[in-house]
């Protein structure tokens, strides 16, 4: 996302919105003198002064010496998942670079960030149970099915919450199947759906959700026997 050319993106005051964790992976374009892009660890940040990065475990003692030095400029840009989905991304500069006890990046704490929303469809909180199968056959009372939440929904995906330590962490990018309780009968629903991303907050691991697209009108007519407009 070129931050210079989005006339649908929306510009907030960076104290406000920041929505970062230390962990979040962030995308880092440095520009001068070449255009070189890294992603790399937030370790933290103080609120109108700096953001503290990992230093690239790929940039040996004076590799990308010419990039990565004081007051060369960058572009940082990540994912806020959530009901927002959205793309955030600002203009920094380097502050320092320290070397004890670790490498570490010091950016320059934005004065504005710029916004732009992924979702064409707008998901509401929920609280679900559902469970997640890699093969369509498991019943829902199989052991080998990953139990979780859904904590926000819309026709077209969800987002599905679970502990840390259930081994989720390995399923990424691929097919999976949702499987639901229907509230009238409490038969088992089953949709077809792709992993597109995988988020740590706290003790649990957020997972983004897209429903296969033959799925679509199957979801909306559970999310009517659950009362939930999406309208």
């Amino acid at each position: 996302m070129e931050i210079t050319q989005a006339p649908t993106n929306q510009l907030t005051n960076a104290k406000s919105f920041l929505d970062l964790l230390p962990g979040k992976i962030i995308d880092i374009q440095f520009t001068n003198p070449l255009s070189f892009r890294f992603k790399l660890t937030l370790v933290g940040y103080e609120a109108g002064k700096y953001l503290i990065l990992k230093y690239p475990k790929q940039a040996k003692l004076n590799e990308y010496s010419d990039i990565l030095k004081e007051g060369n400029g960058a572009i940082v840009r990540y994912i806020v998942e959530g009901e927002r989905g959205e793309c955030v991304a600002f203009s920094t500069t380097i502050l320092a670079i320290s070397v004890r006890p670790e490498k570490l990046i010091f950016l320059a704490y934005p004065k504005q960030i710029e916004s732009r929303q992924l979702r064409e469809v707008n998901r509401l909180q929920t609280h679900i149970p559902a469970k997640i199968s890699i093969n369509k056959d498991q019943s829902f009372n199989s052991e080998n099915l990953l139990q979780g939440i859904i904590i926000d929904i819309s026709a077209t995906g969800c987002r599905f919450t679970v502990h840390v330590n259930s081994g989720f962490l390995a399923l990424k990018k691929r097919q999976v199947f949702v499987h639901l309780l229907s509230p009238i009968d409490s038969s088992a629903v089953i949709i077809s759906a792709h992993v597109r991303n995988n988020q740590m907050q706290d003790n649990r691991l957020n997972v983004g959700i897209e429903f296969a697209e033959q799925e679509r009108e199957k979801v909306q007519k559970l999310l009517e026997v659950y009362a939930i407009d999406i309208n």
